[in-house]
């Protein structure tokens, strides 16, 4: 049912009419990390940029991106969003699709139905030798060891790109405004800390704190969280702290900031939030997608990461990662995680 050759190789991209389409919905982490592909498949474009499918939750993530032309949003959770999708897919006429979902077979997802409906004669995916065949470029299948970012480096070799002679950092890309009232926030949180004098000692740079995580399995206790950075406030009584949750967890937020003399920020928009990332000097996080924001904006971090999940890892991104190993991440002791932070501040803090 689906046009094209049951095997190709995809044609040489020679004028603007050559157009791209990548499919990566679901998790805001994994959008992020999706930047660096979708940067090096549309440098090898004529027109210079791909077209996304992304979802309500995702699509912040590409604001502002010079290499994504229109963002289409699916959301996922509802019928008449896949039927409008569908229509806008039948205009378009796209040169190539791409699945940036390794980590899913598409036989469990709607990628074959967004494919039908995008009638592209070309469509790249990883591990596409299974039944039935949904891509007709295939590159091999991402083995799950190796980072999830080297597991996608195969999907760009198709477009001509040679994955060892182009950078893989994910990017997120600030506006002035969003940067300014981030910096406004660093400047309250930078006064709560300042000594009497106006004089400085010790760490300056500023932290940024995320107690929130995607799963409750990866929430690390707030009274933990205090202790660690009761800790590091006795050494370094100067350091502007800022921290942040998602906005269910506003009390969480205010309680540990008080207990740190830090600053609360309430983050409602995600924006808000990359904004504090991208203009902190430190991060301190639990898996979630702050932690690829801090990759995308190459902040040293701090990150609490179970030991299996190391190949979704922040990539190429200085400082510790706490690879824990316990059954649940409650039962990971804060002297641990002191120890970590205490390093992270002693190379990056200065």
């Amino acid at each position: 049912m689906l046009p094209g050759p049951r095997e190709a190789t995809l044609p040489p991209a020679t004028n603007s009419d050559y157009r791209v389409l990548f499919i990566r919905y679901e998790r805001i982490g994994d959008m992020i990390m999706a930047t660096s592909l979708i940067r090096n498949i549309a440098r090898a474009l004529p027109g210079g940029r791909v077209d996304v499918i992304a979802t309500p939750t995702t699509a912040p993530v590409l604001q502002g991106n010079p290499y994504v032309g229109r963002v289409l949003v699916l959301q996922r959770n509802s019928f008449r969003s896949y039927g409008d999708l569908i229509r806008q897919l039948r205009r378009e006429r796209y040169t190539v699709m791409v699945d940036g979902r390794i980590n899913n077979p598409p036989i469990f997802t709607s990628t074959p139905l967004l494919m039908y409906a995008g009638r592209a004669h070309f469509r790249v995916g990883a591990g596409g030798d299974r039944e039935p065949r949904i891509y007709n470029v295939c590159v091999p299948e991402w083995n799950r060891v190796d980072h999830y970012i080297e597991g996608s480096k195969r999907l760009a070799v198709p477009f001509g790109v040679d994955p060892e002679s182009v950078d893989w950092q994910p990017e997120i890309f600030l506006a002035d405004k969003e940067r300014a009232g981030a910096e406004e926030q660093w400047k309250e949180a930078r006064e709560l800390v300042r000594p009497a004098s106006g004089a400085t000692t010790g760490v300056t740079k500023r932290l940024l704190v995320n107690l929130s995580a995607s799963e409750p399995k990866r929430r690390w206790p707030d009274g933990k969280f205090i202790a660690t950075l009761q800790a590091a406030r006795a050494q370094a009584p100067n350091m502007p702290i800022i921290v942040i949750g998602l906005p269910v967890e506003w009390e969480s937020v205010s309680e540990v900031a008080t207990a740190v003399n830090g600053l609360p920020v309430r983050t409602p928009q995600l924006r808000e939030a990359f904004a504090l990332v991208g203009t902190s000097d430190m991060v301190f996080t639990p898996d979630t997608s702050i932690s690829h924001a801090a990759s995308a904006f190459r902040r040293p971090s701090l990150v609490l990461l179970k030991r299996d999940h190391r190949q979704y890892a922040p990539w190429n991104t200085p400082g510790e990662i706490i690879a824990w190993n316990e059954d649940e991440i409650h039962q990971l002791p804060h002297e641990r995680v002191s120890e970590a932070l205490d390093k992270l501040l002693a190379d990056f803090g200065g």
